[in-house]
């Protein structure tokens, strides 16, 4: 990639940067990658993936961490342990998850199930708990990091949809529920988070919400199943992602500055397997020195055109 030109940027920590302008000897260079290792690439994606599916991610240029600079996220041992995190992770959630739930796939996601569907693209493991490659028509998905749409009791493991664990939410707190419709009338949104996280409006308090305990065990207490910060990967999802790694011959990295080390631990191991590892990135990434070759650019202005010129190859719609 030493020949294509770049424009310096500012980058993810605000060190210079350069950006690799679109072009079609660019878009060349990615297809022939999907080419030559036709069936056994390896997609790795994260929150950079659905930002144009309008959920924000939270490193990048517009991101949670850029903009709001005092954000905390509430941290698993918290959650897991104290009932006012609790009371405060269900109020935030309560008004951002019917939005995340409205979500729709974008071009990225489609580009990526046309490369499955093309054989060019093996499976995909996802940071993203949005459920959107999913949606999109994509079946070989690792959510590595867990999925917004179920929560899970801490004692008994019972599963309830997230769905029908909001109208619980709504039938117990009806004075946040006329609250949030109200917000809805006037076309005033708080500002959401990748994980459905908001901030909340000044008129409401933690203390006020509550939040039920387990229909099954009638003693736990629910959380959603994703993986929080402070948390861990369960142990069948990381021998599952290891494994898809090892049985890939190249990583195709997508939308992720790869900051967990549970996605940037997939990459070293490529790296160290000696595969070839694909980075589209707009932004600094951990794992730019491990990789073969990096594009400083949206995944939007490259995936969906490189599917398309690899679909029309093959003579697929």
């Amino acid at each position: 990639m030493s020949n294509v030109a770049k424009v310096k940027i500012q980058g993810l920590y605000g060190l210079p940067t350069t950006q690799t302008p679109v072009t079609a000897a660019v878009l060349e260079t990615v297809a022939a990658y999907f080419r030559r290792h036709r069936g056994r690439v390896l997609g790795l994606t994260g929150a950079g993936v659905s930002v144009p599916s309008g959920i924000p991610d939270y490193r990048g240029s517009s991101g949670t961490y850029r903009v709001h600079g005092h954000y905390r996220p509430i941290l698993h041992h918290e959650l897991v342990s104290q009932h006012a995190s609790r009371q405060r992770y269900w109020a935030r959630s309560f008004f951002g998850i019917r939005p995340a739930f409205h979500a729709e796939p974008n071009a990225i996601h489609r580009a990526f199930v046309s490369l499955e569907r093309t054989e060019h693209l093996a499976g995909l493991i996802t940071q993203n708990v949005d459920g959107l490659h999913l949606t999109a028509g994509s079946t070989n998905v690792l959510e590595l990091h867990g999925t917004l749409k179920n929560v899970q009791c801490l004692s008994c493991k019972q599963i309830e949809s997230r769905d029908s664990f909001q109208g619980i939410l709504e039938t117990l707190n009806p004075g946040w529920t006329e609250f949030h419709r109200s917000m809805a009338r006037s076309g005033v949104e708080p500002a959401r988070r990748p994980d459905g996280d908001v901030d909340l409006p000044p008129e409401l308090r933690y203390e006020d919400f509550a939040y039920p305990k387990c229909r099954q065990c009638h003693t736990g207490d629910y959380m959603p199943t994703v993986v929080f910060f402070g948390g861990n990967v369960s142990d069948a999802v990381r021998s599952q992602s290891h494994r898809m790694v090892d049985d890939a011959s190249a990583l195709f990295v997508c939308g992720t500055s790869l900051a967990t080390f549970s996605a940037y631990r997939l990459v070293k191991q490529a790296r160290e397997q000696g595969k070839e590892i694909m980075v589209v990135n707009f932004g600094e990434t951990r794992g730019d020195k491990e990789a073969t070759a990096k594009l400083e650019a949206a995944a939007e202005d490259i995936l969906p055109h490189v599917a398309t010129m690899l679909a029309q190859e093959l003579g697929c719609p």
